[in-house]
């Protein structure tokens, strides 16, 4: 089921991909974003669709008021390892995200 992207949800979608990278079974998270709750239409920017991204770092920037005192709202940004991203503003975009685990793949090295 689809959850919705935004900086309020920050915590949670970290608390997400530390329950399934400390399960032991993935070796990196992939994000699909969607427009809606339904997962419909997949989100595209100017790289392509935006579906199972590999994540490699998200961050997220708190509202604040600016020097000419306007409010700029919330950002929660999402950067994947073929160097692209998507910035989500509070109240402007409108995604929905599924999260997947990437399988870990043991391997060995050599012959006994």
């Amino acid at each position: 089921m689809a959850q919705p992207l935004n900086p309020n949800n920050y915590s949670t979608i970290n608390d997400e991909i530390n329950t399934l990278l400390t399960s032991g079974a993935y070796s990196g998270i992939t994000f699909t974003l969607y427009t809606d709750s339904n997962q419909t239409t997949i989100v595209t920017t100017e790289s392509g669709p935006v579906q199972n991204e590999t994540i490699s770092q998200i961050s997220q920037t708190n509202s604040y008021t600016n020097a000419e005192n306007q409010i700029v709202p919330s950002t929660l940004t999402l950067y994947f390892n073929d160097g692209t991203s998507v910035t989500v503003t509070d109240g402007v975009e409108n995604y929905w995200y599924v999260l997947s685990g990437t399988v870990f793949q043991p391997r060995t090295f050599g012959s006994a």
